[in-house]
């Protein structure tokens, strides 16, 4: 494979990287010591290896997909001490094709925008029935940093 930069990806160094005792485990706390190791010397910018971890988790997710896309596994299948099994898709019921599902489903959304208007009201705020639409809490998502490249 070629690449532009310095880090070239060979499907021979790839096959050959770990061991069969390489466990999920392992590979999580690989990455941990990696950070670590980075941090607790100080010799090479963070954010530089993070840049590069984050194009090559995007090569490793775009491989898996093209390897699900072509290799046909139909039982149960091992390879350097990683499992590979076959599952069936899952059933999933078209409730939109349902009348009464899809008007409870959109009094549900309409009730959720009045309870977003009565949180950002000073007012008070009614429903169609003449009922207060209460101001309810709320919680917030945890802060993250999004990599873009």
């Amino acid at each position: 494979m070629v690449q532009n930069n310095s880090l070239a990806l060979r499907a021979e160094d790839l096959a050959l990287m770990y061991k069969e005792d390489f466990t999920k485990k392992k590979a999580i706390q690989t990455g941990v010591d990696l950070v670590n190791q980075i941090f607790e010397n100080g010799e090479i910018e963070p954010l530089k290896v993070w840049a590069n971890i984050a194009r090559l988790k995007e090569v490793a997710t775009s491989a898996d997909k093209a390897f699900r896309d072509r290799i046909v596994i139909n039982t149960k299948d091992s390879s350097n001490g990683v499992e590979f099994a076959y599952k069936n898709g899952s059933k999933k019921l078209l409730y939109s094709e349902d009348p009464i599902y899809v008007e409870i489903a959109e009094k549900l959304k309409s009730r959720a925008d009045l309870l977003k208007v009565a949180e950002s009201s000073k007012d008070v705020i009614f429903d169609s029935d003449g009922i207060e639409v209460p101001k309810v809490g709320c919680t917030y998502d945890k802060s993250s940093v999004t990599v873009t490249f």
